[in-house]
């Protein structure tokens, strides 16, 4: 029998407690049927909120784990991705543009665009979070995807047999045709089985693991400037093994800070963006704040979506922050970088 849902919902829950730095795997997978394919196309996060204060407590990091391995690429936080609530303006971004909606768009994405993560006919589908520090409250990660049962169904569905995932950076091409099938379905953009140029969706953050030095740029590298290697935002592209496409940001600024911006090394001019904290402007504003007092208020919500999305590729260069004179103290500036990465040589993600 051949079904499509456009839209499920899957919706795992923690309980009770997780100690710092601990990790939880929710028992509960879903796990797909022999005829059966998913599309991910938003993971939204309900945390936990500290009673009486309205803090939301930190989790490390949120990812996806697809057949008992961790999706690649994808370190989301308590505040990175919200789910969608009647008191707050925030909301979580997609994970790409689904290949299953194009009964509804009428579009079969790009490869750039179909990043959404693929779950293939029989693998199990779960989630995997670490904390950042105590956490007796509850809260729930919330999956949103597109299925399909049916190989006829898939291929209909789709609108092709076969999906071009050719792609372009600088006018560099990149080339390849994967076949729509239950089986190569996470071959596609997105999915965890692709070859050789692999696109995944990006979503990683960072916080300045040390002070910063008064007038001068901050580079974010594990592990001298960055406390986790997935926390480096400074990179030498030159061999063009990997390239990044930075589609949105959010910064959660300290009262020292003054600016975020995209460097490239040897550019002439390198665009700054004013990130001073509310009620002055902050050009980068994130898709919610710690203090849910403060999310109940916005009028408007990040993370910014960019007009031109920003490319690091074959050159050297990153995303850096600066105070304003005053040092930012350590841990003092949260970053939220969302957007797309490409793995163009090599073994994998």
């Amino acid at each position: 029998m051949s079904v499509y849902d456009p839209v499920i919902e899957i919706v795992f829950k923690h309980t009770g407690t997780q100690a710092k730095d601990a990790v939880w795997i929710s028992p509960n997978a879903y796990e797909l049927a022999p005829d059966e394919v998913l599309e991910i196309f938003s993971l939204e996060v309900i945390p936990p909120v500290e009673e009486g204060t309205g803090r939301i407590k930190r989790l490390k990091y949120v990812t996806l784990r697809i057949e008992g391995h961790d999706y690649p690429n994808m370190y989301i936080n308590s505040v990175m991705m919200p789910a969608e609530h009647p008191n707050y303006i925030c909301k979580a971004i997609p994970l790409g543009i689904p290949y299953l909606h194009r009964p509804l768009t009428g579009i079969i994405p790009t490869a750039i665009e179909g990043t959404c993560p693929k779950v293939a006919r029989g693998q199990t589908l779960t989630v995997k979070t670490v904390a950042d520090e105590d956490i007796s409250e509850d809260y729930a990660i919330v999956l949103k995807a597109a299925r399909v049962k049916g190989a006829g169904k898939l291929i209909e569905v789709v609108g092709t047999p076969v999906v071009d995932a050719t792609f372009y950076l600088d006018g560099e091409m990149y080339s390849k045709s994967v076949p729509v099938s239950l089986e190569t379905f996470d071959q596609l953009p997105g999915g965890m089985k692709q070859s050789i140029p692999q696109i995944f969706p990006w979503f990683t953050y960072v916080r300045n693991k040390n002070a910063t030095t008064a007038n001068k740029w901050y580079d974010f590298v594990y592990p001298d400037s960055a406390a986790e290697d997935f926390m480096t935002l400074s990179w030498n592209l030159v061999y063009k093994e990997v390239a990044y496409l930075v589609t949105h940001i959010g910064v959660i600024p300290h009262a020292n800070s003054k600016a975020a911006r995209f460097y490239i090394e040897g550019r002439i001019t390198n665009p700054e963006f004013t990130t001073r904290p509310l009620p002055e402007r902050n050009f980068f504003l994130p898709a919610a704040f710690y203090d849910t007092n403060v999310n109940t208020q916005l009028k408007v919500a990040g993370p910014h979506k960019l007009i031109k999305p920003f490319l690091f590729h074959g050159v050297k260069g990153g995303i850096q922050i600066l105070d304003n004179g005053t040092p930012i103290p350590a841990n003092g500036v949260e970053m939220h970088v969302y957007g797309v990465k490409f793995v163009l040589k090599g073994g994998g993600a």
